[in-house]
């Protein structure tokens, strides 16, 4: 499976958002994060993607 991990980065250290993301959305400003399971969370409009590793599977999100 090529499920990601979605991250916050804060100070240099990561902070896992959500495990085993399959979909990224955007809504209104706002991104929307899926699982495999159905399982959703929508950020606020503070966070601001950052990059996306395809090779890591990784998401990397900051505050502002």
């Amino acid at each position: 499976m090529c499920e990601s991990k979605a991250v916050l980065l804060k100070n240099g250290e990561e902070e896992t958002i959500m495990d085993d993301v399959v979909l990224l959305e955007t809504k209104d400003h706002k991104y929307v994060l899926y699982r495999i399971d159905g399982n959703k969370i929508e950020l606020s409009k503070e966070y601001k993607l950052l990059r996306i590793d395809f090779l890591k599977h990784k998401i990397y999100f900051k505050t502002e």
